[in-house]
């Protein structure tokens, strides 16, 4: 059971990570039985969307930061954590209600589903149809629901998997889970430190060919990659802590120069870099 974000006050960071590790352990669950050959635990997945789609209408103050990404752990579990998040808050920033958000939640957190039976690589491609046919045979996962699943490798200009789907045929909570998807897989390549800054530019990339300009917009609203608080190393060996936010350009925000004590505001400053998260 999902605790109540009464029990949690005003700490969202506390909420955040009970609300991972109930996911965690949802996704344990329906993973151990796809493994064993048992059909899908729908129910609790369902009773879980309802709860956490409250959640995510209700508290205001919900993002996700960098330091909130589970990483440094390439699996499944961990990576459909994240993107489940992503997605239920960009949705949010999209104006979905509550049934849509639940949609999302469904869709997004089982959307690698089809990777949960034991396969080789041949069998990647084919893993959003295969989770599709899973999950089409359990009473109460929705169309929407179900459509993240089997698309969320599609692209808006056709050169997705696993059937080339385009343009309006591609559904929006599909290219919303498919565009956290990709950003979640560039930020935690394991040959690359990446930053905040860089899954930005990534993300921004894609505009228009593989996901529209509205889901690209509502996600970079739903991640903040430096909040308030955050100490940074800047470019030339400057230590500095973000004190405010940009809201035009939330990769460059406003910080305060520890050596110095003074304001410095890194849109004003093109040149100096965020070099690390420290």
């Amino acid at each position: 059971m999902i605790e109540t974000t009464e029990a949690f006050g005003s700490d969202p960071k506390a909420l955040k990570e009970n609300l991972r590790e109930q996911m965690k352990d949802l996704l344990g669950l329906v993973m151990d039985t796809v493994l064993r050959g048992g059909a899908v635990p729908v129910e609790p997945v369902l009773e879980w969307a309802e709860h956490m789609s409250r959640i995510v209408m209700e508290e205001r103050d919900l993002l996700y930061h960098y330091e909130d990404l589970l990483r440094g752990d390439a699996n499944l579990i961990a990576h459909s954590v994240n993107v489940c998040f992503l997605a239920m808050l960009t949705a949010k920033v999209l104006g979905y209600n509550r049934q849509r958000i639940q949609h999302v939640a469904v869709g997004s957190l089982l959307h690698d589903i089809g990777l949960f039976r034991p396969h080789d690589g041949t069998m990647v491609i084919n893993h959003p149809q295969v989770g599709y046919e899973l999950l089409r045979q359990s009473p109460g996962v929705s169309q929407p629901a179900l459509r993240i699943v089997m698309q969320h490798h599609e692209q808006l200009d056709g050169r997705g998997f696993p059937h080339g789907t385009r343009g309006a045929e591609l559904s929006e909570e599909a290219q919303i889970c498919g565009l956290c998807s990709e950003f979640d897989y560039f930020m935690n390549d394991r040959l690359a430190d990446k930053l905040p800054c860089g899954g930005i530019e990534y993300v921004m990339s894609k505009i228009d060919t593989s996901y529209s300009y509205a889901v690209v917009r509502g996600f970079l609203k739903a991640f903040v990659p430096y909040p308030v608080g955050t100490e940074l190393r800047l470019t030339g060996g400057l230590h500095a802590t973000v004190v405010e936010l940009n809201k035009g350009h939330l990769a460059r925000p406003i910080v305060r120069l520890n050596q110095f004590g003074t304001k410095f505001n890194l849109m004003e400053h093109p040149s100096f870099m965020v070099e690390a998260v420290v």
